[in-house]
């Protein structure tokens, strides 16, 4: 298996798409992506920081890829949000570490980023005891949270 790792492209995106469905379709997350959703992510992603958006290729093939944007914070530049995703069957190989080295070790060089502030899900063990092996942890009194716009703006009609 010949891996190697290289910036996107714009040409890449509808095939990263593809394989972005593949790898969130497959899992039972309460997500459900098809091509205009997933395409969409893959362009603003792109648009945002194409620097720090890295391709897998498995013998030429993209099968993954990986991105985060910088932000300046308060103790220096952080990664924030961004997204790791492999094809199915390039998974449990070790190319998701290999990914997450390459873009820390850009991040680190190019910004100085000191920290990758991100999301997972918890619906199923992996990936966040993966995250954890690596030296992630859970943040004491944070919470992610979402509104769904409509029910907000419903529940602040009197406001």
């Amino acid at each position: 298996m010949n891996t190697n790792f290289r910036l996107a492209k714009e040409e890449d995106l509808k095939t990263l798409a593809q394989v972005y469905i593949e790898a969130y379709n497959s899992i039972d997350i309460g997500e459900t992506w098809d091509v205009s959703s997933a395409l969409e992510l893959m362009k603003y992603m792109f648009e945002d920081q194409s620097d720090l958006f890295f391709v897998l290729e498995v013998d030429g093939k993209a099968v993954g890829a990986i991105v985060a944007s910088v932000r300046p914070w308060w103790d220096g530049n952080h990664l924030i949000e961004g997204e790791l995703f492999i094809h199915p069957s390039y998974q449990h190989l070790g190319l998701g570490k290999k990914l997450i080295k390459q873009l820390f070790t850009e991040a680190q060089e190019k910004y100085g980023v000191v920290t990758w502030d991100t999301y997972t899900h918890r619906v199923h063990e992996h990936p966040l005891k993966w995250y954890q092996k690596l030296g992630f942890e859970e943040i004491e009194n944070w919470v992610m949270i979402t509104g769904d716009v409509k029910k907000v703006l419903e529940n602040l009609k009197d406001a």
